[in-house]
């Protein structure tokens, strides 16, 4: 692929877990990209990429990014003002004509009266998540034939504490009756239909993992795959708090240390028609949890002698 393709496809948020799937997805149909970062170092590979260091922030700039896109991948950052960035987003959008695919924490029903309950009753056990359902709502609600991807617990979470699996500890909670945690793999293969069709159907589409996983079954898959003990540690909250303060800060650190204690008192079931929709979009089976543990595996650096283990905290 050319360093740099035409596109009309625009991809916001392109160095964050979401996002670099969504570009791997792109370019392995062989999709440019034009994507927007602040910092294109996080990026790595630029194939197939038009890159732009544009601050969301600059509504003029944002507008010029706009020139010539068809689509735009959006996700609510963890900024204190995701609101109003995303604000700025939809309306330049609207604007300028441009359809949105939104990925994120999507509060839908099958109908507004029950909607609107829901968003209450997810507002107040999640109040740090306010911000993220008012921007899936305003995107729904928008002139922008918009696509929105509920997406399920990422596996990739994991990849943010790999040092600490490897070093024999899972400490990410899980209910015991167990957590919908989907591949992010499979949301940038979505994503990317989604982007690159322009007839894909607008609406809001559940993407879920194949079940749900206890702790204990999550820290199984990881003892296997490297094979090094690993003992689920998620009911600990100080293992907890430690791991979350020394690879993240801001917004991201308190917007997950809030998630995952309230992922301690609620099961995530895998309902039967959302994957059966998820698996409809992808054309095959979802990605199960074991699938994508030997793939990370896998990619990992292997340390030299007397180095730690190598972290992924950059992809996050």
């Amino acid at each position: 692929m050319n360093s740099t393709l035409p596109s009309d496809i625009l991809v916001l948020g392109g160095t964050g877990l979401m996002g670099r799937e969504v570009l791997a997805a792109l370019r392995r149909r062989g999709v440019g990209a034009r994507v927007l970062v602040r910092d294109p170092a996080r990026l790595g590979s630029t194939d197939g990429l038009d890159v732009r260091v544009v601050d969301l922030r600059d509504p003029a700039a944002l507008q010029a990014a706009l020139t010539g896109v068809r689509a735009v991948f959006h996700i609510s950052p963890h900024d204190e003002d995701e609101v109003a960035l995303s604000t700025d987003v939809v309306r330049a959008c609207e604007a300028a004509g441009v359809r949105i695919v939104y990925a994120g924490v999507v509060v839908d029903a099958p109908n507004a009266l029950l909607s609107w309950v829901l968003r209450r009753y997810y507002g107040h056990v999640l109040p740090r998540y306010r911000g993220k359902m008012a921007i899936a709502r305003m995107v729904q609600t928008s002139r922008t034939r918009p696509v929105l991807l509920a997406v399920s617990n990422f596996m990739q979470n994991d990849e943010v504490l790999l040092d600490v699996i490897r070093a024999g500890r899972f400490v990410h909670p899980c209910h015991p009756k167990g957590l919908n945690r989907v591949d992010l793999r499979d949301l940038g293969e979505i994503a990317a239909r989604a982007l690159a069709e322009p007839d894909f159907p607008s609406g809001t589409y559940p993407v879920v993992g194949p079940r749900s996983l206890t702790g204990p079954e999550c820290a199984a898959g990881w003892q296997q795959a490297l094979g090094t003990p690993v003992r689920y540690a998620g009911d600990d909250d100080e293992a907890l708090e430690d791991a979350l303060r020394s690879h993240l800060h801001g917004q991201r650190l308190e917007d997950w240390l809030a998630t995952l204690r309230l992922l301690r008192r609620f099961a995530v079931p895998t309902r039967a028609r959302d994957l059966a929709t998820t698996e409809r979009l992808l054309g095959r089976p979802a990605t199960s949890f074991d699938e994508y543990v030997r793939r990370a595996v896998g990619d990992m650096p292997v340390p030299r002698p007397g180095e730690a283990s190598a972290e992924l905290t950059s992809r996050a």
